[in-house]
């Protein structure tokens, strides 16, 4: 462990002092978490603990103006309750779902696990109207701001707050900007099974100032077709995106799946923003589980919810520049299933911060506590 932590601490001083040569064509940064998570189900008395020191290294090579390499790498030591109680949880940490595996538990024993993955290694080219990335990458489709039934290449679970970057893919992405606000864009991905790849299309473009998308490919083993807008409403935002997957090799005898989801945002001018949602999922099979095992589920695009129909309302507030709070809540008529999500965000200092989180699972129907957790997490970014 000695040894450990003076590694990390060479990393990160060299990592310091390179970022701030603004002229190098080599640029690093990053940041370090601490993240302690306490959780319990009915009683304090089954509290339990664990902890999470989270590093982040972020290497740019730019040896042209029309040539970018990245690489960026995440480091989680995790020591406590999670990772001496939950069967298979470092095998959950570790899986990597890319064509090649760039995720190891270098350590891996019954009180604490350190992983390390590779989730961004890309080589980017961009000339005039034409942007070419290869390699492990985030290809970004969806515009609603919860629920994106269009990001069929990188789906993430938004109860994971603490991994703001998302998940990658092993892509290759081709974009051609037509115009200022339109774009054709073509990527495809492939994964280890035969069955893991994607590969679809999309034309964005601005009419009557929406900015709209059209999707089509092959998602798995489906065909997907989609669409989706981002715009206002007089003052407020207006965004939505639709999805329907279509199995190929048995399409007359199928059973297709629609989602979609459309929210409106607000900002208020003494600092209030309220956001709101709605998603409908055709495929919901909502007798295989409770709304508590999405913390630890694979989401994708067919299958954002395991409901049919789920609400989310969010409320926050900025009472000062550095002090911002809010409180999130996720419904479903489904056994009256809610999540309550509050959180603050305050800022210690320069490239400090602190931040509060809880979840809380409940069923109202069975009056069912299924699980309380209270994040404290402190940040340094570098």
């Amino acid at each position: 462990m000695k040894r450990l932590f003076l590694t990390y601490l060479l990393l990160i001083t060299l990592t310091t002092i390179c970022a701030q040569e603004k002229e190098e064509k080599l640029v690093l940064y990053g940041y370090i978490k601490n993240l302690h998570e306490f959780s319990f189900i009915n009683n304090l008395d089954q509290l339990q603990w664990t902890s999470l020191l989270h590093n982040r290294l972020n290497f740019k090579y730019i040896p042209t103006e029309k040539l970018r390499v990245r690489l960026e790498l995440r480091n989680r030591l995790f020591y406590g309750d999670n990772v001496k109680n939950i069967f298979g949880f470092s095998k959950f940490i570790s899986q990597d779902h890319g064509i090649t595996d760039l995720s190891w538990n270098i350590i891996d024993n019954k009180d604490i696990l350190f992983n390390t993955t590779i989730d961004r290694a890309l080589i980017n080219y961009a000339k005039g109207d034409w942007d070419i990335t290869l390699g492990r990458q985030r290809v970004n489709w969806g515009m609603n701001l919860i629920w994106n039934p269009n990001d069929i290449f990188n789906t993430y679970n938004f109860l994971d707050f603490d991994y703001e970057e998302r998940p990658g893919s092993d892509a290759l992405r081709v974009q051609y900007y037509i115009g200022t606000f339109s774009k054709i864009e073509v990527a495809a991905k492939k994964g280890k099974s035969a069955d893991d790849k994607i590969v679809a299309a999309m034309y964005m473009f601005n009419k009557e100032s929406y900015d709209i998308q059209l999707i089509t490919g092959v998602y798995l083993n489906d065909w997907v077709i989609g669409a989706g807008w981002a715009g206002n409403l007089k003052n407020a935002g207006f965004k939505g995106e639709v999805s329907y997957f279509m199995p190929y090799e048995t399409y007359f005898n199928s059973e297709n799946v629609l989602s979609a989801a459309i929210s409106i945002d607000y900002g208020f001018k003494k600092g209030l923003y309220i956001n709101g949602s709605v998603l409908y999922n055709s495929s919901a099979d909502e007798a295989s589980g409770n709304i508590g095992y999405i913390i630890y589920t694979d989401l994708n695009p067919k299958n954002l919810m395991p409901y049919k129909y789920s609400g989310f309302l969010q409320l926050a507030k900025e009472f000062t520049p550095i002090f911002r709070g809010a409180v999130s809540t996720i419904y479903s008529p489904t056994n009256h299933s809610v999540i309550i999500m509050p959180t603050f965000d305050y800022s210690v200092a320069t490239n400090w911060e602190l931040n509060f989180t809880g979840q809380s699972f409940f069923e109202f129907e069975n009056y069912q506590t299924l699980g309380n957790s209270l994040f404290v997490r402190l940040r340094w970014s570098f």
